[in-house]
């Protein structure tokens, strides 16, 4: 059997968790390929707008607010982002963003690869570190 990244749980419909418990291969696999097709998608929208937009001369916030533009507009739409208030929306994001220091790492990872114009690999292609069990 391949080696699979299993999404996260709570993306993961009730009536999906048993076939993926009891290795009902066929029920899973028909699920985790629509599942996938559809969020690599939505990052390949996001990748593509981030790395139309972002540049080295954005302060922080700025970069920080176009991520999360892009991040909206690929999972919602680009409707959404220039709907009538949506520029408060991103700004809570985006303050919510600069205050939590685990969320701000993360984002300034993200931001950090676009800004030197590395292309970075699809989503589901990323090899994911193994934690040794003791």
């Amino acid at each position: 059997m391949a080696e699979r990244t299993i999404p996260w749980a709570e993306e993961i419909p009730e009536d999906k968790l048993f076939p993926l418990i009891f290795r009902k291969e066929a029920e899973w696999s028909k699920w985790w390929e629509e599942w996938k097709e559809k969020e690599e998608s939505k990052v390949g929208l996001f990748e593509k707008g981030l790395a139309q937009e972002i540049n080295a001369d954005d302060s922080i916030e700025v970069a920080f607010k176009k991520m999360v533009k892009m991040a909206l507009a690929a999972e919602f739409g680009a409707g959404l982002v220039k709907a009538k208030g949506a520029a408060g929306m991103i700004e809570t994001i985006t303050s919510s963003i600069l205050v939590d220091p685990e969320l701000r790492r993360q984002a300034l990872i993200i931001i950090d690869r676009f800004v030197r114009k590395e292309k970075p690999k699809p989503v589901f292609e990323r090899e994911r570190k193994k934690v040794k069990k003791n």
